[in-house]
């Protein structure tokens, strides 16, 4: 009896020795990596290194940035997919790779609600509608009457007819009824140099790129493309004050490649929320010029909003009349 009860408390002791199963160890105990489909110094790579360094405080663990620029957003997102759903990687996901991609690629090789799961929900600012201030107009009804009254005059710097800025500028043609001119550029920088020099005469961008120029009078902000007006900019109208029903957002989510641990989903999403919430990340986020949602969300209300936004954006893409390439 002596001799068994010895042998059984040795394997016991063996037992508790040994290291606990990966599902009973605590989340998170290595470092976490956010993939960011965007170089280096980009709004979305600024934002997400920020975001990422107050999470880091929350969560006691570092983060590793994988910046994976390229091809729209795609090489990113793909790469984000397949880098595995063990709770170590997440993504900075945005209104362009989730939800205007799948109408503008025919073979996207990733499927943004099969793919990610929504983890947090950063911002949804619009994006900003600026001219020279040479341009005589103040307000967006003055832009378009000015355009109406001379076919031709305006021209506005886009970032390819694809992209974000191309896809506003083309959608408020539309709407509008209106032919401003939109001169492509594969570096907006010098678009932006060039509305500065009074080239060109529209710059659309999100907020935190437009900010410092209209300080110095360099800019002038003439409206929002959301349906609501930015904390930020306060008397700038938003587009959909003019237009009814006119919504393009720019936001900005941290989501997670489709089986990730349910515990690293929660516990991201709680970290979010508490930094969301922190008064020196809100003052930044809205000197940024993309002010921090009020809350992370919840991520089922995430996915309803990110599916309603990918049925919104393919509205807009066939209203433009844009083919998936």
């Amino acid at each position: 009896m002596k001799t068994s009860w010895l042998a059984m408390s040795a394997l016991l002791g063996l037992g508790l020795a040994l290291p606990l199963p990966a599902s009973a160890q605590q989340w998170p105990d290595k470092p976490i990596h956010l993939f960011i489909a965007q170089g280096a110094g980009g709004g979305q790579d600024t934002i997400g290194r920020y975001i990422a360094d107050k999470i880091s405080g929350q969560l006691k663990q570092s983060f590793v940035i994988e910046n994976r620029p390229g091809a729209g957003g795609v090489i990113g997102m793909q790469q984000a997919a397949r880098a595995g759903s063990d709770g170590y990687n997440f993504a900075i996901t945005s209104s362009a790779s989730m939800a205007s991609n799948p109408h503008l690629m025919k073979a996207l090789p990733y499927d943004p609600m099969k793919d990610f799961v929504p983890v947090a929900l950063l911002s949804k600012p619009g994006f900003l509608i600026s001219v020279n201030p040479k341009v005589p107009a103040k307000t967006l009804a003055d832009l378009i009457a000015l355009e109406k009254k001379e076919p031709g005059r305006l021209s506005a710097v886009i970032d390819g007819p694809r992209n974000a800025s191309g896809l506003i500028a083309a959608y408020l043609n539309s709407v509008a009824g209106v032919t401003i001119r939109l001169v492509p550029y594969t570096s907006p920088a010098q678009g932006l140099q060039d509305v500065l020099g009074g080239n060109l005469d529209i710059f659309i961008a999100p907020p935190g790129v437009h900010m410092a120029h209209i300080e110095a009078g360099k800019l002038r902000p003439i409206a929002v493309s959301g349906a609501q007006r930015e904390p930020a900019l306060p008397d700038v109208q938003a587009v959909g004050e003019t237009y009814p029903g006119f919504s393009m957002l720019g936001w900005l989510m941290i989501s997670a490649p489709t089986g990730t641990p349910q515990e690293a989903i929660t516990k991201m999403n709680r970290a979010v929320d508490t930094v969301l919430k922190d008064p020196e990340v809100i003052a930044w986020m809205q000197k940024f010029g993309s002010p921090s949602n009020k809350a992370a969300g919840d991520p089922k209300e995430l996915e309803a909003f990110v599916r309603s936004e990918i049925e919104l954006w393919g509205k807009i893409v066939k209203t433009i009349g844009l083919e998936p390439q």
